[in-house]
């Protein structure tokens, strides 16, 4: 039984608790990105890692700064150079970053044509100082890159035995692990106060609109309070009017009957008159015939 606990056991045990992975995803590593590399000697340069053995071939690397760190996003993989002869043969040139045999034995002119071949194979992280020979390999003084990822080849004191490198390298890359995944938690705990603040802006702005439809609330109450009173108003103001009508008709009623009444006695005093005339032209025919 190993004298040490396994990262996996320890992550999981984290996410029992903090279950952030069901919100943010799993972990994101910093992707390189396919910049031009600036130097001719770094493209192709085998990749050694101390205690890991050969990881591939350089093909292009970016930079990102982490706890004021300057790290390596490099991505590796396999680069070959073959060239096509007049006769059509496909020959290796340049295998692993260094020249075959028949680079030396044909000339540029014997070949029509030229294929490059990049095989990506993977991605990895490091330390700017843990590249141990990047100044020599830049210049072209070495070919192969020597990466300290564990810090092997640094110590103050004596070699680290070898049988112990593994149990370093295991213990180094649980310690990444960790670190990787309290970075994110430390990510998830960012998104969440950027969140909390939105939500807080948000909230201070529904407020106030809450604040305004209150005021405005109160005011279209009072115009409906001034509303009703003028309504009633009114209603009593019908009523009176209504009264007001009601008496008047009934005064014009009055007036047309006595209007009738006075019509009925006129006829009946001109009919008296027409009465009267006749009867007075009889009496003065009757005078004169004397």
């Amino acid at each position: 039984m190993s004298w040490y606990i396994r990262p996996e056991e320890i992550i999981a045990e984290i996410r029992k608790h903090y279950p952030t992975e069901k919100v943010i995803g799993p972990p994101e590593r910093p992707i390189a990105p396919r910049v031009t590399f600036a130097n001719e000697y770094l493209y192709g340069v085998l990749i050694y890692v101390y205690g890991e053995g050969v990881k591939g071939q350089y093909l292009r690397h970016g930079y990102f700064d982490r706890d004021g760190k300057r790290y390596w996003a490099i991505e590796y993989g396999w680069v070959s150079l073959y060239g096509r002869t007049a006769d059509g043969k496909i020959l290796p040139l340049v295998m692993l970053g260094v020249p075959t045999r028949f680079v030396f034995m044909y000339k540029p002119r014997d070949f029509t044509g030229f294929k490059l071949e990049e095989v990506p194979l993977g991605y990895m992280e490091c330390l700017e100082r843990q590249m141990i020979n990047i100044d020599r390999v830049m210049r072209g003084e070495d070919p192969v890159l020597i990466i300290d990822k564990y810090d092997l080849l640094r110590g103050n004191g004596a070699p680290v035995p070898s049988e112990f490198i593994d149990r370093i390298i295991e213990q180094q890359t649980l310690i990444e692990t960790l670190q990787r995944t309290l970075w994110e938690y430390e990510k998830a705990i960012n998104d969440y106060k950027t969140n909390i603040a939105m939500l807080e802006t948000r909230n201070a702005k529904l407020q106030e609109l809450v604040r305004g439809y209150e005021e405005r609330l109160i005011k279209l109450a009072t115009e409906v309070t001034s509303i009703q009173q003028e309504l009633i108003r009114l209603r009593e103001e019908v009523l009176v009017r209504s009264t007001e009508a009601e008496s008047l008709e009934e005064t014009r009623r009055r007036l047309r009957d006595l209007v009738d009444e006075i019509s009925e006695m006129v006829r009946d005093v001109a009919g008296w008159a027409s009465e009267l005339k006749r009867a007075v032209e009889i009496r003065r025919k009757e005078v004169e015939g004397k």
